[in-house]
């Protein structure tokens, strides 16, 4: 594991959307979007629907789109969406 990656899960009721190390995530708090790199203070928050936007090991940018509402938990080097649904 590479110190600038992190392990992020997207999970919806239905199914596991995706699961793997990232390099950044950006996510739509209540608040505004939140910016998560690794070793990130721990957090856990409520998402509204929005784009859910992650890095790739390779570099790639991987945007979905949150239709319903959700939350956010970053601790330990680890991010997990957990959302109503998203695609």
């Amino acid at each position: 594991m590479n110190d600038k990656t992190f392990r992020l899960e997207i999970l919806t009721p239905q199914k596991t959307v995706f699961t793997g190390m990232v390099i950044s995530l950006v996510a739509p708090g209540t608040i505004g979007y939140l910016g998560v790199l690794a070793n990130h203070a721990p957090l856990m928050t409520t998402l509204v629907p929005g784009k859910v936007t992650f890095r790739d090991l390779a570099g790639a940018t991987q945007t979905l789109q949150s239709t319903g509402g959700g939350f956010l938990d970053v601790a330990q080097n680890r991010a997990t969406i957990l959302a109503d649904s998203i695609a």
